[in-house]
């Protein structure tokens, strides 16, 4: 009974990690599902461990993260698709950790911290990818319009619509966009 019970856990644990993935735009294999996706080839590097530098040619000053939302404006039913691009800017190629243990989505009213995509995680992983110079990636996560909050308490508060406005800001590692704004009507 308990060895059924361990391998139930397992399964559910594992499901679950597969469903956030495909959240984040990554499906099996770490192959990008987002929409953009690559922007030019790219040779997919194993994965390394969380913080590994890019590689020595890389210009890190040239590595860019920028946020975006499919609308400006969302019905009282419609659910945002949020958006983390990170182009390599620079003259030379970059290994990225591009993985969904780098990723972070933000919402926020104000000072009031919405949603954070880092709060109910599972399994983050490494996924290093070798951008060129001008190459892109693409990862889209869609919001439920839900609230949540640090080791994925409970929240009973949903967050406000009729015009409420929200900020999204898009971090991949020591990198972060701009904020980017849209309503909810």
């Amino acid at each position: 009974m308990a060895a059924i019970l361990a391998l139930l856990v397992l399964a559910a644990l594992v499901a679950g990690g597969i469903f956030f993935a495909g959240l984040l735009g990554v499906g099996p294999g770490g192959a990008d599902k987002g929409t953009g996706g690559s922007e030019a080839a790219e040779e997919v590097q194993p994965a390394v461990k969380p913080g590994t530098p890019p590689s020595a040619v890389c210009d890190e000053s040239g590595i860019k993260v920028t946020a975006a939302v499919d609308k400006p404006s969302y019905g009282p039913t419609e659910q945002p698709v949020l958006s983390l691009k990170v182009t390599n800017a620079g003259k030379g190629p970059c290994d990225i950790n591009v993985g969904t243990s780098q990723m972070q989505y933000e919402i926020t009213s104000g000072n009031d911290v919405i949603f954070n995509s880092k709060n109910c995680q599972l399994d983050p992983e490494d996924l290093v990818r070798n951008l060129a110079p001008g190459a892109s990636e693409t990862a889209n996560l869609v919001w439920k319009v839900n609230r949540n909050a640090p080791g994925c308490e409970k929240v009973a508060t949903a967050p406000g619509r009729g015009g409420a406005t929200y900020a999204l800001v898009a971090t991949l590692g020591k990198w972060s966009s701009e904020k980017v704004t849209f309503t909810l009507q």
